[in-house]
């Protein structure tokens, strides 16, 4: 079946995130334009997940976990997974600078629940690479049972095309988040999200994923490339 997706949002645990990006306010706006797939993808945590996916059940909009991770080369890949539980392990594997957040200089990074409350903000500041490369975090990504996505690899800051020079053919699937043409990457998958940090950008590109059922599951299998490998074998 085909699925309206956006799997690129932060919420307003990312510092550079609109703070009327709560979970409440996020899973509700992809509900009213139609979208049935999205994910909640703060830059390198995952705070405000959970309270997403609660919602989510509620509107009836299947929120994937997932993280945007800045890597040591100041590349970002989406890191997406079937459950929090597989998140919140890989998050905790993963080693980043002791920095603290400046509210006033970078921005806040509020923890909110899903009656969209603030309970808290995250010290660590967010805006800055881990200590790890982009090949330990796609391994990582695979040890807790999820998928690794090249993020926006159509823009030069951040991308991975750009910055490494070439997409590693490990990645069978890349984003983009514009509208432009994805020809060089032919023989891959592109997904188009929004990279949403304001609500009026959720969804903006309505684009669809074919998937056997509406499942966080069913979702990293296909971005994985399992399905297609089994296709070959």
């Amino acid at each position: 079946m085909r699925y309206l997706y956006d799997l690129h949002i932060h919420s307003a645990l990312s510092p550079c995130a609109d703070r009327e990006m709560t979970p409440v306010n996020i899973v509700a706006y992809a509900a009213a334009a139609g979208l049935e797939i999205i994910a909640v993808s703060d830059h390198n945590a995952a705070g405000n997940v959970r309270a997403a996916v609660e919602v989510g059940e509620a509107l009836d909009v299947l929120v994937v976990p997932a993280a945007e991770i800045q890597t040591n080369e100041d590349v970002h890949v989406l890191c997406l997974f079937p459950d929090a539980d597989s998140l919140e392990a890989f998050i905790s594997e993963i080693p980043f600078p002791d920095l603290k957040n400046r509210p006033d200089v970078f921005g806040e990074q509020l923890l909110i629940n899903s009656d969209d409350e603030i309970v808290g903000s995250e010290e660590r500041l967010l805006l800055t690479g881990a200590l790890i490369s982009e090949v330990e975090v796609r391994k990582l990504a695979l040890k807790h049972g999820g998928a690794a996505v090249p993020a926006h690899v159509d823009r030069y800051y951040y991308g991975m095309a750009a910055v490494l020079g070439a997409v590693p053919e490990e990645y069978r699937v890349v984003e983009f988040t514009g509208g432009g043409d994805a020809g060089e990457f032919a023989d891959r998958s592109v997904l188009r999200s929004s990279d949403a940090h304001v609500l009026a950008d959720i969804g903006k590109y309505r684009s669809f994923i074919d998937l056997p059922e509406k499942s966080a599951s069913a979702l990293i299998t296909v971005l994985r490339g399992d399905t297609e490998r089994k296709r070959n074998d």
